[in-house]
């Protein structure tokens, strides 16, 4: 006795393979490191620590990590906008077009 319909793949919905802007980001941005994950050490400095982006040191209080590739960013390598490193803001960029030009 079934208590529930199982739906076929085909249940008249539309596919959408695409799915929304935030799936199809995380599979096109490969994670550098997870949140929380320090950033790398500058071996010529004592207290120092390097943005992945333009590899300059840094005070640790001074870098920002984005919240889609884990990369630690300066202020010249960060997007305030949307809380990324600029390299993830390129990739938000072609998404938005992207989505824009399919419409």
């Amino acid at each position: 006795m079934r208590l529930w319909k199982s739906r076929s793949s085909d249940s008249g919905r539309p596919k959408r393979e695409e799915g929304d802007l935030v799936s199809r980001l995380k599979k096109d941005i490969q994670r550098m490191r997870n949140q929380g994950e320090p950033p790398e050490k500058d071996p010529g400095h004592f207290s120092g620590f390097l943005c992945d982006l333009c590899n300059s040191p840094f005070a640790y209080h001074e870098l920002r990590q984005c919240i889609l590739c884990g990369r630690w960013a300066c202020q010249s390598c960060w997007t305030q906008e949307y809380y990324v490193c600029n390299s993830c803001n390129g990739m938000i960029t072609l998404h938005t077009l992207l989505s824009k030009s399919t419409k």
